[in-house]
């Protein structure tokens, strides 16, 4: 039974970061992605190995009736629900499953040899998924090209490339990768205990892989979580046993991963991301430019126009992507455009924030004679037009085209492109607050945060796949204090489960990377909603498993149970 039960746990620690984007089965009322129907695999495996054994699995652990009291809290919520019960009933049904991996991981690694197994499996995978991103970030057109199995399309902040490898979005990559290094730290300082030298060095690399994985995701809670990880275990380290070799490896592998990070991307790039939420005051432009104009049909114009940065990014004509000035035609009145992609100008040297530039702009008219606007704008070549960022201003001239109509078919319009709204932390906290006020005690719903948060934060769109980013607030504001009880009873279950984990004899250093992996989760779901992916509520689960048994370790050594 064991080892069909580890088997299981093998498997769904292989499939945890390759879920396709298509699902896997399609059923009348539900769709079962890759993820989903290895986890269900791994559940036969252990229903065969009950019945073939006749023995049942152990689900008496510190972390079964909190786990269990939740998802009758959740189950409440889900059907009390006036947003969407089904979505509830969905998320209800995920934290479920994950559920069952834990008490899989719990009733599958019963022994060192096996922990260390998991724990050697979860990094190797990380290693790959690094390697995938690392090579995304890179432009490799090949693993482009299969990487659309996983997700839509490479993700970016500004002009900067966020790699997520197989995952589906850069944060959800991260969220993933900390808890990998974090578990990582753990089998390197076992495996320096245990005197394999070797093993220890293939640890180090992969860690440093790992790392630089996390870096090209370009997330910022993502960078501070490694180096807390980083932080929690080499001061754990040396707190307990002096400034041994364990400490000193896990100092320089905090220099080498810091390295690897100042050299991934330039100065400027880093300090935008870690000083600003997003990209909304990145392109910021000033525009003067003629308020009235005369132009020829047919014929190409020069305009003198004036152009001052008021952003935080050095526009550079030159760069990849450039940034260059452009225009839209519009009719003399309405929000419609008759021409959206104007010629192309470059900026005569490089504009950094606060500095302007007078540019002679390449200006091709209407082919029909009449009245209309010409507004002017800047674009980071395809990437974004700075007009259609949040708060940006817009500046026109009047333009009178005259001459004869050239080879031109009857003037036709078209719609101005959708505006950009990305809601900030500090928005989606306070929608998320007033759900809980207006919603107190079972909140709107497991996971209908992103279905009603625009009403609450006052957006005139909102996109359906945005949660609250934070943990807590999610729980909150979708079961009200009937879950968030139930959830903080869970956590806090959870952390004396992995505090007496460190204090068992069969923990040691394998029990300190589960603490800061535990570390990990519980810091990054301060700002993203953690359990609400699969491939991250499948490391909550395996990691609170291993956990588990470490901790019978104290009673009952692992060594010893068959």
């Amino acid at each position: 039974m064991d080892l069909a039960l580890f088997a299981g746990v093998a498997l769904v620690t292989l499939a945890a970061p390759f879920e396709l984007t298509e699902p896997f089965l399609r059923l009348p009322y539900q769709s079962i992605s890759s993820l989903e129907t290895a986890v269900l695999l791994a559940f036969a495996l252990w229903a065969a190995a009950i019945v073939f054994s006749r023995r049942l699995p152990d689900w008496r652990t510190p972390l079964t009736l909190p786990w269990i009291v939740l998802l009758l809290a959740m189950l409440v919520a889900s059907i009390a629900s006036t947003v969407s019960r089904v979505n509830a009933l969905h998320m209800t049904g995920r934290l479920a499953v994950a559920f069952g991996v834990y008490l899989l991981t719990v009733n599958g690694v019963t022994t060192r040899a096996r922990l260390r197994a998991v724990t050697s499996l979860v990094v190797l995978i990380g290693v790959v998924v690094s390697v995938l991103a690392i090579l995304e970030y890179l432009g490799v057109a090949t693993v482009l090209a299969w990487l659309r199995a996983f997700r839509p399309g490479v993700a970016t902040v500004g002009a900067q490339v966020r790699a997520g490898g197989p995952l589906q979005y850069p944060t959800i990559a991260s969220m993933y990768l900390e808890v990998v290094f974090a578990l990582g730290l753990g089998l390197l300082l076992a495996e320096l205990d245990a005197s394999r030298s070797v093993r220890a060095a293939a640890v180090f690399l992969a860690l440093v892989v790992i790392g630089e994985g996390i870096t090209v995701t370009f997330t910022r809670a993502g960078l501070i979580t490694m180096m807390s990880s980083l932080v929690f275990v080499g001061g754990s380290r040396a707190a307990s046993r002096g400034i041994d070799t364990g400490a000193v490896v896990v100092a320089v592998l905090a220099v080498a991963v810091g390295g690897f990070f100042a050299a991934s991307r330039s100065a400027q790039s880093t300090w935008l991301r870690f000083t600003s939420e997003g990209q909304e005051a990145w392109y910021r432009a000033a525009i003067e430019a003629p308020s009235e104009l005369e132009l020829p049909t047919g014929r190409n114009a020069v305009v003198p126009i004036a152009v001052t940065n008021i952003g935080r990014l050095d526009w550079d004509s030159h760069g990849d992507p450039p940034i260059l000035v452009s225009y839209h035609w519009r009719p003399a009145d309405g929000d419609r455009f008759v021409t959206f992609e104007g010629a192309r100008t470059p900026l005569p040297a490089r504009v950094e924030p606060h500095a302007s530039a007078r540019v002679d702009v390449r200006v091709r008219p209407p082919r029909q004679p009449g009245r209309y606007r010409l507004e002017w704008d800047l674009v980071q070549e395809g990437r974004l037009w700075f007009s259609t960022e949040p708060g940006a201003a817009r500046a026109e001239s009047r333009a009178t085209i005259v001459g004869d109509a050239v080879d031109a078919p009857a003037l036709q319009t078209l719609a101005p492109p959708l505006p950009t709204f990305r809601p900030g932390r500090l928005v989606l906290w306070r929608a998320a607050a007033r759900m809980v006020e207006a919603h107190p005690l079972v909140g709107v719903g497991p996971d209908n945060f992103r279905l009603v948060y625009g009403s609450y934060a006052g957006l005139p769109s909102a996109d359906p796949r945005t949660h609250s980013n934070n943990m807590y607030l999610e729980m909150l504001a979708g079961g009200g204090l009937l879950v968030g009880a139930a959830f903080a009873w869970l956590l806090w279950s959870a952390a004396r489960t992995l505090a007496a984990s460190v204090r068992a004899p069969a923990g040691g250093a394998a029990a300190a990377g589960m603490a800061a992996a535990a570390l990990a989760i519980a810091l990054h779901a301060t700002v993203d909603s953690f359990l609400s992916f699969g491939p991250t509520y499948v490391l909550f689960s395996l990691t609170l498993g291993c956990a588990t048994a470490c901790a019978r370790g104290v009673e009952t050594p692992l060594a010893n149970r068959v």
